[in-house]
């Protein structure tokens, strides 16, 4: 759910959101720690929004490439916990350029990715449906894992 907060300043926004930010980032998992630090390797990675029946799929480019278009200084951001790349969702099925906070999401193989891709992006419900359980195991074996747990 979205919480709205309001601000005297911008002083005051910008602190706020740095402050969250630092909360964020020491809860990290494992999992989340090393898809922030691997910034040479192309990474995987699903976001789960019940609220929304949606989960989003990502692809989270390595800096060199990001650096090639970039007006933000990359290594700074990935630093902050952002990863630069591409979201896919039913949403939004070709997907769309941005930056994720990796306490937002969990890494998955290539092989979880691409199989949410050939589902068409299925969203949260449509997890539950016996032609997506596959992906749905998939996904929940991906956040064990993120979490440090082999259970």
């Amino acid at each position: 759910m979205t919480h709205i907060e309001s601000f005297d300043s911008m002083e005051d926004a910008f602190a706020a959101m740095e402050a969250h930010e630092v909360a964020a980032n020491s809860t990290l998992s494992p999992g989340q720690i090393a898809l922030r630090d691997d910034v040479e390797n192309t990474r995987y990675w699903a976001q789960a929004v019940p609220d929304a029946d949606l989960i989003i799929y990502g692809i989270a480019q390595p800096s060199f490439l990001v650096k090639r278009s970039a007006d933000f200084d990359v290594d700074s951001n990935r630093a902050r916990g952002y990863v630069t790349g591409t979201a896919y969702s039913a949403a939004v099925p070709d997907g769309e350029y941005g930056d994720t906070h990796v306490s937002q999401i969990v890494p998955v193989t290539p092989d979880v990715f691409r199989l949410a891709q050939e589902k068409g992006w299925p969203d949260w419900s449509a997890l539950f449906l016996q032609e997506h359980r596959d992906l749905g195991r998939a996904l929940a074996a991906a956040e064990r894992i993120s979490l440090g747990r082999q259970d």
